[in-house]
């Protein structure tokens, strides 16, 4: 398994434990660890107890809208347990951002850092897209702190046709939490490009419950798109 997105004024978070590639905190880059323990102040709750649930502070940031999105072509190579060239079509004005810790995935990130694209692969192909989504599933399960209030709002596998004129098919996870004020909105979705069901691509979109239709358009457009060049 491997490693969506990513509110106001917050800087990046570590963090720990199996579905770290997932998580974000405020203002991050997609995919980037944040913290899950659950350790508190002495006083604030009793042992052995979760802390209770927090209340999400509204973002007051606009709506990413799709009729403000432009896309562009993208292309460029990751090395996980081999390498592999892709292109992929993302929001025109978005950073490509590449982290030299993880040389398997490359991000595409808002100006204002709230919302990115999360791109994987050179993975061994192994799973199905199906299983990859179950497997994350658990992961988060048991990950996410309970005051973080983890929430799945849809789970879907679906048989789309790529820009290629191939068919392939794809899994989804689409999930809410609230890593620190405000409820962070995450589509997860894995992409078979070889005429299979094996999971060879994997990304997450992610920015704030008020962007989810253009998130949404966002990763369709990705998973129709993205294309093993080698």
């Amino acid at each position: 398994m491997k490693r969506p997105v990513l509110v106001s004024g917050v800087l990046l978070i570590a963090l720990l434990g199996v579905a770290g590639g997932y998580l974000a905190g405020d203002r991050l880059e997609p995919g980037q660890p944040v913290a899950t323990g659950s350790a508190a102040p002495l006083g604030e709750s009793t042992p052995g107890q979760p802390l209770p649930r927090k209340t999400p502070v509204p973002s007051d940031l606009e709506p990413l809208l799709v009729g403000d999105l432009d896309f562009r072509t993208q292309t460029f190579t990751v090395h996980e347990d081999y390498s592999v060239r892709l292109s992929i079509r993302v929001p025109d004005e978005w950073q490509k951002s590449v982290n030299k810790k993880a040389p398997g995935e490359v991000k595409f990130l808002d100006s204002l850092r709230e919302r990115g694209v999360r791109v994987e692969s050179g993975f061994k192909v192994e799973l199905t897209t199906a299983q990859q989504r179950e497997n994350l599933i658990r992961q988060l399960e048991s990950s996410i702190p309970y005051e973080d209030y983890f929430k799945i709002l849809d789970q879907s596998d679906a048989e789309i046709t790529g820009s290629d004129g191939q068919s392939r098919m794809t899994s989804t996870l689409i999930y809410t939490y609230i890593p620190n004020e405000t409820t962070r909105y995450v589509m997860v979705r894995w992409v078979a490009t070889g005429g299979d069901n094996l999971a060879n691509v994997e990304m997450s979109i992610t920015g704030l419950p008020q962007d989810a239709k253009a998130l949404n358009y966002i990763a369709d457009q990705a998973a129709k798109s993205v294309t093993p060049e080698d």
